[in-house]
């Protein structure tokens, strides 16, 4: 079989798979069935050695479950309820207000998580009820949830970064410093775009009532303020202060914010044995479903390289004659449709081994090419039909419809890309924090 007919049916294969069965199964189906149809029975024993040295003995990865029990614990904890009334109430005498302080309070909860789908449970369960009952615009709503919990797979500590950063060699701590300023601006936009939109049209997002607000400068506000906001903070400064100023590697720091957030938990009396062992068995759930998600991808992507399908894709963007920038282009395009219809994970694991190497030898930074990318799969949480952010805050059932909920999120779907582009076109935004860390 010629390698140019096994590309074609592979591609296909897996999308015929990926429309019926699980992620994991279906790509681990495609990969064994052509690596024994193009290797032959000796495809079988590569498998042990890429799936032991290449993810089960990568060091870096044991970050993935730490980070997520923190995320799972500051979820439970009562942390961010207790934060949101106060930022809530803070924020109250401002048009938008509300929708404001869920952005700044998924910023916070984004630095403690690295999961979207925990960041945006939490979120939304506090929210959206609250925005609902102050008569804001219910698309208004959903869309500050959702593309306010996205930011969970983007800011440090990520579980995006993390898994990405292996598997195209690059340093984990400068994925992570590289990701702030991204991060950031996006939130920032977010906030921005609220007070605009809320400032033109008050009816979307109204102010609170005087006597509901919280006054910042007063002795009341600066007790709560000074306990339910600078604890979480305290533990995002401690988990990625560690890791950037050399104390401790992502692992490390991964595991010292579980234990940081397990005793956030005890001191807010929101920790019950209970509790704690949902918590453990959620992480291990969402941790054995990337473990098979990887080891699948990377039975695909063996087959597909070993059977000559990296350069046909290579010979074939190169013979279309669009230049080492169309070429780069046209790879975040496929990046962006794949988004609609695959999980970032699943995206993550078959593309970056597979475009990776092609953009280095095109002459790319490589730490600026995966903040882009990391950046750009940011947007496959909010572009239908497979939005898992709206499929999130659609599960918990806060009172949303689809149609409201697919509104809300188009002018963040624009900001988001308005930002990948800004950092393609000035890749400064994301390259100098790094570049400070290492002088």
């Amino acid at each position: 079989m010629s390698p140019e007919l096994t590309t074609i049916l592979m591609i296909l294969s897996l999308l015929v798979l990926l429309a019926g069965f699980p992620l994991a199964f279906g790509v681990g189906t495609v990969g064994v069935l052509f690596g024994l149809l193009t290797s032959g029975p000796g495809f079988m024993y590569m498998i042990a050695p890429r799936v032991m040295d290449g993810i089960l003995s990568a060091y870096i990865l044991a970050a993935v479950p730490l980070f997520i029990f923190m995320g799972n614990m500051m979820q439970s904890s009562g942390v961010a309820e207790k934060a949101f009334r106060i930022l809530h109430r803070w924020m109250g005498g401002i048009n938008g207000g509300l929708a404001v302080a869920t952005v700044v309070l998924a910023v916070i909860f984004a630095a403690t998580t690295g999961v979207v789908g925990a960041s945006e449970t939490a979120i939304g369960l506090l929210a959206v009820p609250s925005m609902l009952k102050a008569r804001y615009s219910k698309s208004l709503a959903s869309g500050s949830v959702c593309a306010g919990g996205t930011l969970g797979i983007l800011i440090p500590p990520s579980i995006m970064l993390i898994l990405y950063a292996p598997m195209a060699g690059v340093s984990v701590l400068q994925m992570f410093a590289g990701a702030i300023v991204p991060g950031m601006l996006l939130g920032l936009s977010y906030i921005i775009y609220i007070l605009i939109r809320c400032a033109i049209d008050p009816s979307m997002g109204p102010s609170m009532h005087t006597e509901e607000r919280l006054k910042v400068f007063t002795k009341e506000s600066l007790i709560d303020g000074l306990k339910y906001l600078l604890p979480p903070l305290f533990l995002v400064f401690l988990v990625l202060g560690s890791i950037f100023f050399g104390v401790a590697s992502p692992t490390e720091a991964g595991a010292v914010g579980a234990i940081g957030a397990t005793l956030l938990g005890l001191a807010y009396k929101g920790l019950t044995w209970q509790t704690f062992k949902e918590n453990c068995y959620g992480t291990i759930r969402i941790t054995a479903m990337i473990v098979f998600i990887a080891v699948a991808a990377s039975l695909f992507t063996g087959a597909f390289l070993s059977a000559g399908c990296g350069h046909v894709i290579t010979n074939t963007l190169v013979s279309l004659g669009l230049g080492p920038w169309g070429i780069f282009i046209t790879m975040l395009l496929i990046i962006l449709f794949l988004g609609m219809f695959i999980d970032w994970i699943g995206i993550l694991m078959i593309i970056v081994p597979i475009f990776s190497p092609m953009l280095l030898s095109l002459g790319f930074n490589s730490l600026w090419v995966g903040l882009v990318i990391c950046t750009s799969l940011q947007i496959s949480f909010l572009t239908p039909p497979f939005a898992y952010s709206i499929f999130y805050l659609k599960g918990i059932n806060v009172g949303l419809d689809l149609p409201e909920m697919y509104r809300g999120i188009v002018p963040f779907v624009g900001i988001q890309m308005l930002v990948v582009i800004l950092i393609i076109v000035f890749p400064q935004i994301c390259l100098w924090l790094p570049k400070m860390l290492m002088k």
